[in-house]
């Protein structure tokens, strides 16, 4: 059963779409760490949940004119004559609307713990310091973290909207450090690696990843990041068949 319909329009009010980015050929899905939390997000509700969604990819070196009108940033949701493209708002907006499964948290420790390692990251990729030290430190903390809580998720035994940000992330830095940097996250970092092997076994998580090639795509695109070697170049080439790192150490 769709449920009622928006308006007499014949769309069901329980479903939304979204537009994420688009990998390299323009057509498949890419890699952009906010798009992936929102469609886990989507993913989530809808396999607990009431709502339905389509998932649509743009090139935004060439949006369609039909999106031109809706906005010029990714990702973004639409929910019958409901546009939005702020990150924060599409995340209230789906726990208003949808709130079933509750996926909200109110753990500010866990929180926190988050905020500073990805733009260390995004320092570390782009070169601004070649060292990994200030990268190292947030893991680490982070690291203590999991390991202190001792849960399975952030916040607790079940996934959150903090671990639908925070799992993107840290697959971005997995797959683009040791591809442009060849660095890795240390397998020391033992409960950082159970907590994304944890996410590895999740269906969602799966089936919301983008692949190695897509993520090297995103990165090796700006022009502050490495250039790769013509070694590398053959390796990552999304021309080659999808591959998915979800192996822990």
């Amino acid at each position: 059963m769709m449920g009622d319909t928006n308006g007499g329009s014949g769309v069901p009010t329980n479903y939304v779409q979204l537009y994420v980015k688009s990998g390299e050929n323009g057509l498949n899905y890419g890699a952009c760490p906010f798009c992936q939390m929102v469609y886990m997000i989507l993913d989530l509700k809808a396999r607990e949940g009431e709502l339905t969604y389509d998932v649509i990819t743009i090139s935004m070196s060439r949006p369609p004119e039909e999106f031109k009108k809706l906005a010029n940033r990714l990702p973004v949701l639409k929910h019958g004559d409901e546009i939005l493209s702020d990150n924060d708002e599409i995340v209230q907006y789906l726990d208003k609307n949808f709130p079933y499964p509750d996926l909200r948290y109110d753990n500010f420790e866990a929180n926190a713990v988050c905020l500073n390692f990805f733009s260390k990251f995004s320092f570390f990729i782009k070169q601004v310091k070649n060292s990994p030290e200030s990268l190292l430190k947030e893991l680490g903390s982070l690291d203590a973290f999991l390991e202190k809580a001792g849960m399975p998720y952030l916040c607790g035994e079940t996934i959150s909207n903090l671990d639908c940000l925070v799992l993107p992330k840290l697959q971005h830095i997995r797959v683009a450090c040791k591809a442009l940097k060849d660095f890795e996250i240390p397998s020391s970092m033992k409960a950082i690696w159970r907590y994304m092997g944890r996410a590895y076994t999740s269906t969602t998580f799966r089936k919301t990843c983008p692949s190695d090639q897509e993520i090297v795509y995103h990165w090796r695109m700006k022009a502050e990041t490495p250039h790769l070697s013509e070694e590398k170049m053959k390796v990552y080439s999304t021309d080659t068949e999808p591959r998915f790192s979800v192996d822990i150490p």
